[in-house]
């Protein structure tokens, strides 16, 4: 065993060590000289006044369902006399964004508006390009694990390396949907200030709280004497025998008292 060679090191220096680190964090000069599609997101925020909520929530939804939109956060709060105020977050294609904005200012009337857009392309190609070296690093790591022969410290220090590499993809493909859905849909703040002042529903008057308290009572009175009537029927069974027994015990007192006067008339 002695002239044996070494076990072939998997993670050399000379090859996947320095492929497998060089890869990941950075795209290369060809990915980025390349052609890429602007990757922008678009978000704004507008106050609005409207007359009522009602008729503008339901118009804004028909809007939104015609065209893949959405309100994904309703918050509605009314204040005695004080204007009632909505907010709205509104989620509409990236590409229908500058109509969404456009429809808002005709349909209401618009106080403030606030629109910026950030351009996250350079982000995104290297979002991918580090997904793109992971998997290609994955490919070769599993294809060291299934071809060469090492000792069993190697074979763990590869699988180490593996798990670190799908960590780091899957870092990168949860940020690369975070950017998807932010790219692909636009968002839109909505303060919403209705003009009317809410009013809550205003208490009745003496006479009319005055016939309402005279109805429960009478109602109520009813109630227990029904209760009372069904009481007494219930127990009519055992209170029948004792009452006969009361009455024939004073006819029997009658009689001897009758008998006792008599008695002494003669």
């Amino acid at each position: 065993m002695g002239g044996q060679a070494e076990p072939t090191t998997l993670l050399r220096k000379d090859s996947a060590k320095y492929e497998i680190e060089g890869d990941g964090s950075r795209a290369s000069d060809e990915e980025l000289g390349g052609e890429q599609a602007p990757k922008l997101i678009k978000n704004g925020q507008v106050q609005v006044a409207v007359d009522a909520y009602a008729p503008f929530q339901r118009a804004l939804g028909g809007w939104l369902e015609e065209r893949g939109g959405y309100i994904s956060d309703t918050t509605l709060s009314h204040y005695e006399g004080e204007v009632s105020w909505a907010s709205l977050t509104v989620r509409v294609p990236a590409d229908r964004f500058d109509t969404l904005v456009g429809w808002t200012e005709e349909r209401v009337q618009v106080e403030s508006l606030d629109i910026n857009t950030q351009d996250v392309t350079a982000e995104w190609v290297d979002v991918q390009a580090r997904i793109d070296n992971g998997r290609r690093a994955e490919t070769r790591l599993q294809e060291l694990l299934a071809t060469e022969t090492a000792s069993l410290s190697d074979v763990l220090e590869v699988e180490r390396e593996l798990a670190r590499v799908r960590g780091e993809i899957e870092s990168a493909e949860g940020r690369m949907r975070v950017l998807s859905d932010l790219v692909g849909y636009a968002t839109l703040s909505l303060e919403v200030r209705v003009n009317q002042v809410y009013t809550p529903t205003s208490r009745p008057g003496f006479v009319t709280e005055a016939s309402q308290v005279f109805g429960n009572s009478v109602d109520t009175l009813g109630e227990a004497g029904r209760a009372l009537a069904l009481l007494t029927v219930a127990a009519s069974p055992w209170l029948g025998p004792p009452f006969l027994l009361v009455m024939m015990g004073g006819l029997i007192l009658r009689r001897r008292s009758r008998r006792r006067r008599s008695a002494r008339v003669a």
